[in-house]
Order: structure tokens, then C-alpha cells, then sequence
């Protein structure tokens, strides 16, 4: 684990990190030298020897001027090395996220991808910021002191360490023993956070449907089941804390004990014994704090593996060479999927979408128009058989360059807490606000636009809160616009609109539409009258094809749904 975090750092991160090591010794050893130097000033006078006080009092400012700049450099360097490595995970989690399947978002929830974003991506600074630059910087000092006190005596040195292995065992077996309860509290914590998540989600239907109650008691279930399992493993830990302290002071106790006795008979200077007492707290100072490290360590340790499990979740590969379409119809031959065993499944799923063609697909709910609209996309792989576009298998395809041919326009859109300017320049991040308000006036949105008090600069809330659903559905229009892509993916758009905003929809859409391959989920009937290809599917089965004229004059399933319309 040590070795990948330390690959994660920058050459910058990497240089500020031993930086903060070296001044955090350089910090520690010159707070040492001001006590030396004070006890030093001490036995002088006792002894009846003369000293330069002004010698002193410019060698003590020295020391605390060095001392100050030493601890600012050091807690600069380590943070800006924490940040160093939390910027690197973060990114490669952001740049990871879009390379997984629609899948990964089903079986990993929100609340856990949450978690280990936030919470435990923090902790990676911890371990460079606090663990590492400390705990090295405070066992470097540790060894200096320990040569020099045993060069002083080493009767005393011995005195000093006698106990420390004892102890460090102690340590050792009570942190172990702690390890299985630390996981349970941390797995407690993701399931709480999932659950509150949802329960803030859910909060509107929770409401109307009266479920507060239910959801209230599963939450209250996992706040106390987390509560319990972080109480046991505080247990634990204030257990082998205490055991471990105790040992650590018995064994100050033990060599404070033997100096006083070698000093009474005088095998041991006053000076020699004080230097003991008081430089040895400093020697001590990595071991008292060995349990807080080790802690640390197995909270990282889980962070760490929580982040492992995410970045090496699978993804969708692009290929060595990839291929690019010359054209852009669409075909899907011999695809077979299925989500789950014993649930929905497609079965050799054939058909073809010319290219600059409207096919629409009907059926009722479950049939598996989405999931053909998902497949295209790769949001899901195919089990079996494969969809091409302009005759190329889209898994040959860099997935960046197959996203980029495709324009999704769908009833739910989705928007970001941003000015409604970046709202639509999602569909093109380059574009240029003269770029912005043509596909905006081509989605009959911008006049509602250049009403509002900030215009193109104002800000709506999340998912568009403050839009009504016939305004969020034109942003969606223009940012399609704003793409330009040659394939449209339309889920209909217009069955949950007032008059007016279908109107204004249905002008923009046929616009958007024209010299493109549009693939259309279509829930009314009558909106596809004129499209070229009608594909109705059921249960996962492609059941008819054909236009509108031919499918009415079949009688088949086409013509029940229109009956049922």
C-alpha cells in the first residue's frame, strides 16, 4: 500500500514530502537543543563557572527563530504534499467514473461512491500530512537522541529501552485484536451514509406516500448498529491504549529510578541524570505516539482499499487501434442481454437504422426500448452479437469518439447547479456564446433566456430547479443543437408538457431531426406517424417492423397499442 500511494505522487509532492520530514527533525531537535542549552546555563552557575549570558540568550533566540521557521516550512510542505496526492486520486476517480459501465451504478450506490470521494479520499492526506512526515521525522529524532544518550551512559541508555519491546508487543496484539471491530465501524459508516442519501432523495415521495416511517426505522437500524460497532472498537483501542501507555511510563519510571540510585552513589553527574530525564521524553515521543500511528495506518488502510476497489473496477476498454465511422446508420445484429438471471432478457435482436432515417421504437413498458437506446451507448454490453455504426463494431471505437457521434435528448434531463450559458455548453465545451445563443434560439429557449435578470449568467439550481419541465427539455434541445452529432437519441420528450412548451418542442425537434439518424422511444403513437421505421418490441423480442401504413394494415401488435391509444 505504502509503495502505491508514494507512485501516486508527483515529483513535486515526493520533494515536498521530504522537506516536511527533515524540518519537522530540524523543528524537534533544535526544542531539544533549548533545553540542553538551559540546563547547560544551569550546572555552569551551580558549579560556580563563569558564562556569557549574552552568548546565551543569542544562541536561545537562534534556536526559537530556527525552531519557528523549521515548524512553518515543515506543516507548509506536508499539506502541500497531502493536497498533492488527494488532487492525483481525485482525479483519476473523476476520470474513472466516466469510464464505467451503466452497470457499476447499479450494483455500487451512490452513498458508497460518496464516501469514498470525500471521507476517504481525506484520509489520504492524513497519511502523507500526519503519519508519514511525523512519524518519520519524530523516529530520526528518536535515533539521534538514543546515540548520543547512550554515548553519555550507557548503563542509563540501556535503563531507557529495557522496556520498549514489551511494550511495543502489547501494542502490537491489542491492535490486532482491534482491526476486525475497526472494520465493522468503517463498513457501518458506509452503510449509514448510503442510507441517508437515499433518505434525502426519496424525502418528497417518502412524504406523499406516507413511508417516512419504514424508512425512518431502517435508518434508525443502521445509525445505531453504526453507533454500537464504533463504540466496541473504541473499546478496544482505549484498551490497548492504556496497556501501552502505562508500559511506556513504567519504563521512564525504571530508568528515572536506576539514575536517581547511580546518582546517590555517585556513579552518575547530576548534570548526566537531568539530561536523561529531560531529552528522554523526546526520545520517547515516536512510542507514546506508535498507537495514534498505528490507528491511523488501519483507518488509511481501509480508505486505501475502498479507493483500490473503485479504481480497479472494470471499464470499458478502448481498443489498441481504434476505427472511425465513414458513415452513420445504425445496425444491431444478433444482440442478445440480459440484467439479472430469470429477468428481463433479448434474444437475437436484428435490425437497421439507414443513416438521416427517424426509426422509431414502440412497445410497452419492459419491452426494451431503453435498453437498446443503453446498448448503443455501452452503458451495458452485449452478451451476444454486436452493433455496428457505418458497418464498424462501436466496441473498435474509442468510446470518447463514439459518445461524441451521438446526441441524447431525454425526458429527464439532467442539469447542474451552473449558469444555464454552462448548462448548454455541456453539449460542447468549446463553444462560443455566439455558438450558445444560436442553438438556444434554434431551441426556441433563448427568448425566455434574455428575460431573466442575469440572462445566460443565471444560475439555476440543481436538476433545474426553478424550470418547469417544458424549459429544462429545451436546454436539452440545445445543447443537442450545440453538439451537432449525426445520430439523435430521443426518448419522447413531449407526453409531460403543457400546450404551449409541445409546441415550441415540437418546432425545435423538427429542426433537430433533419440530415440526422434518429432512434426515438415513442410512448404516444400518433407523434410517429411519419417516421420511416417503426420497430415494436415486447418482452425483449423485436415482434414487428415496418411504417406506420404497414403495421395499421397487419392488425398485429402495432395496431393493439394504437387501440389502446
Amino acid at each position: 500500500m505504502i509503495r502505491n500511494i508514494l507512485n501516486e505522487l508527483t515529483v513535486r509532492g515526493v520533494r515536498h514530502l521530504i522537506i516536511s520530514a527533515l524540518f519537522f527533525v530540524v523543528y524537534a531537535l533544535c526544542g531539544t537543543a533549548i533545553m540542553l542549552t538551559v540546563l547547560f546555563l544551569i550546572d555552569r552557575h551551580i558549579s560556580g563557572e563563569s558564562v556569557s549570558l549574552i552568548s546565551a540568550a543569542w544562541i536561545l533566540v537562534g534556536l526559537l527563530i530556527l525552531k519557528t521557521i523549521s515548524n512553518a516550512v515543515a506543516d507548509m510542505s506536508k499539506h502541500f504534499a497531502g493536497f498533492d496526492l488527494v488532487e492525483r486520486i481525485r482525479e483519476k476517480i473523476i476520470l474513472k467514473l466516466k469510464m464505467f459501465s451503466l452497470g457499476f451504478y447499479t450494483n455500487e450506490r451512490l452513498g458508497e461512491i460518496s464516501t469514498v470521494i470525500h471521507k476517504d479520499v481525506d484520509n489520504m492526506e492524513m497519511v502523507v500530512g500526519h503519519l508519514w512526515t511525523r512519524m518519520s521525522a519524530d523516529f530520526i529524532v528518536a535515533l539521534i537522541l538514543g546515540i548520543g544518550l547512550f554515548w553519555v551512559d550507557w548503563h542509563m541508555g540501556l535503563a531507557m529501552i529495557a522496556i520498549l519491546p514489551i511494550a511495543l508487543f502489547s501494542l502490537y496484539r491489542g491492535i490486532r485484536s482491534g482491526m476486525k471491530a475497526q472494520q465493522e465501524a468503517q463498513d457501518g459508516l458506509t452503510d449509514m451514509v448510503s442510507l441517508f442519501v437515499e433518505y434525502v432523495k426519496g424525502i418528497p415521495m417518502l412524504k406523499v406516500f406516507g413511508g417516512k416511517g419504514m424508512f425512518r426505522d431502517r435508518l434508525d437500524h443502521s445509525v445505531s448498529e453504526f453507533g454500537e460497532s464504533s463504540k466496541n472498537a473504541s473499546r478496544l483501542a482505549a484498551v490497548s491504549v492504556g496497556r501501552y501507555t502505562f508500559l511506556i511510563e513504567l519504563a521512564f519510571a525504571l530508568m528515572a529510578t536506576l539514575g536517581l540510585w547511580w546518582t546517590w552513589r555517585g556513579e552518575l553527574s547530576l548534570f548526566a541524570y537531568l539530561m536523561f530525564v529531560i531529552v528522554s521524553k523526546e526520545f520517547y515521543k515516536p512510542f507514546v505516539n506508535m498507537e495514534s500511528h498505528w490507528l491511523n495506518y488501519i483507518k488509511v488502510k481501509d480508505s486505501y482499499e475502498r479507493i483500490s476497489r473503485l479504481l480497479d473496477a472494470p471499464v470499458i476498454v478502448d481498443p489498441d487501434q481504434p476505427k472511425t465511422a465513414e458513415r452513420f446508420d445504425l445496425s444491431f445484429d444478433g444482440v442478445g442481454f440480459h440484467y439479472e438471471k430469470e429477468g428481463f432478457e433479448m434474444k437475437d435482436l436484428t435490425f437497421n437504422v439507414p443513416e438521416r432515417t427517424v426509426t422509431a421504437l414502440v412497445g410497452s413498458s419492459g419491452s426494451g426500448k431503453t435498453t437498446i437506446t443503453n446498448l448503443l451507448l455501452r452503458f451495458w454490453e452485449p452478451q451476444a452479437g454486436c452493433i455496428r455504426i457505418g458497418g464498424v463494431d462501436i466496441r473498435e471505437m474509442d468510446y470518447d469518439y463514439l459518445l461524441g457521434k451521438i446526441s441524447v435528448v431525454m425526458q429527464n434531463v439532467i442539469l447542474f447547479s451552473d449558469t444555464i450559458a454552462n448548462n448548454i455548453k455541456v453539449g460542447n465545451r468549446n463553444a462560443t456564446q455566439g455558438e450558445i445563443e444560436e442553438a438556444a434560439r434554434r431551441a426556441m429557449i433563448h427568448d425566455f433566456i434574455v428575460s431573466l435578470p442575469d440572462g445566460y449568467e443565471t444560475k439555476i439550481g440543481e436538476n433545474g430547479l426553478g424550470l418547469s419541465g417544458g424549459q429544462k427539455q429545451r436546454l436539452s434541445i440545445a445543447r443537442a443543437f450545440l453538439k451537432d452529432a449525426p445520430i439523435l437519441l430521443l426518448d419522447e420528450i413531449t407526453s409531460n408538457v403543457d400546450p404551449v412548451n409541445e409546441y415550441k418542442i415540437q418546432q425545435a425537434m423538427s429542426v433537430l431531426i433533419r440530415k440526422r439518424t434518429v432512434l426515438v422511444i415513442a410512448h404516444h403513437l400518433q407523434t410517429i406517424r411519419n417516421a420511416h421505421q417503426i420497430i415494436v418490441m415486447d418482452k425483449g423480442q423485436l415482434m414487428e417492423k415496418g411504417m406506420h401504413a404497414e403495421l395499421e394494415a397487419k392488425g398485429g401488435m402495432y395496431c393493439k397499442l394504437l387501440s389502446m391509444q
